[in-house]
């Protein structure tokens, strides 16, 4: 169960944690500033990841939203309600 205020970091670190569990893809690390396409999502497993991920924080997400914050970092900042992120670029 995740604390009741998750932080940029805690996400960040569950993510990387999530997704080295998940993929088995040894020419691409699992880094908070790569893309979820270097690390080898395909639709099927960023649908995986954004259900785990729902369960964990307790709250609905858009599936779509592995390609709107295409890496871990952009994604953690806008979950914990960081900086405005349009995930553009």
């Amino acid at each position: 169960m995740p604390p009741a205020s998750i932080s940029e970091a805690e996400i960040r670190d569950w993510c990387v944690a999530c997704l080295q569990r998940m993929i088995d893809f040894p020419a691409a690390p699992v880094a908070p500033d790569a893309t979820f396409a270097e690390m080898g999502l395909d639709s099927a497993t960023s649908v995986y990841f954004v259900v785990e991920l729902e369960d964990w924080l307790g709250r609905e997400l858009a599936p779509e939203i592995v390609g709107d914050y295409p890496t871990i970092s952009r994604l953690a900042r806008h979950l914990a309600g960081g900086a405005e992120d349009d995930g553009a670029g």
